[in-house]
């Protein structure tokens, strides 16, 4: 019997890769008590721009339903409100969200720092860009 080779296998390399950068990324946010995903999001709020749970799901590529339970975590830590427009509702940063962004400003530019300490300023930038040049290759089919 043959031993199955699982680095062979895109799945398998991926995932065992997202663990690592997982752990990274997890303990960096814990620091102030955030998933990487609840800083993504307060992150993206930083505009002011008004901005409704779906353009948050699309902008950070993720399922709806996975938003809106972030976005009740966010509430009910006060650092996020949600006000219905009409049919719609709109996401903004409360006064502790915003106060929150210089720190996740600063844990963002860690956590880069991190990556490239562990595959080098080149070899992030080189992998960050075929994982997103794939990505949107497969979206477009």
């Amino acid at each position: 019997m043959s031993k199955i080779d699982f680095a062979d296998c895109l799945y398998f390399s991926s995932a065992r890769f997202t663990r690592l950068i997982t752990k990274i990324s997890d303990q960096q946010f814990k620091r102030v008590g955030l998933s990487p995903t609840a800083a993504f999001i307060l992150m993206s709020l930083n505009d002011g721009d008004d901005v409704s749970p779906s353009q948050l799901a699309d902008d950070l590529s993720l399922d709806r339903s996975t938003i809106t339970r972030f976005l009740d975590k966010l509430e009910q830590r006060t650092l996020i409100t949600r006000t219905a427009n009409g049919r719609s509702v709109i996401v903004t940063l409360t006064i502790d969200g915003k106060q929150l962004q210089p720190t996740l400003k600063q844990l963002w530019a860690d956590l880069n720092r991190s990556y490239q300490r562990l595959l080098t300023v080149g070899g992030e930038a080189q992998l960050r860009g075929v994982l997103n040049t794939a990505f949107e290759d497969a979206r477009e089919k």
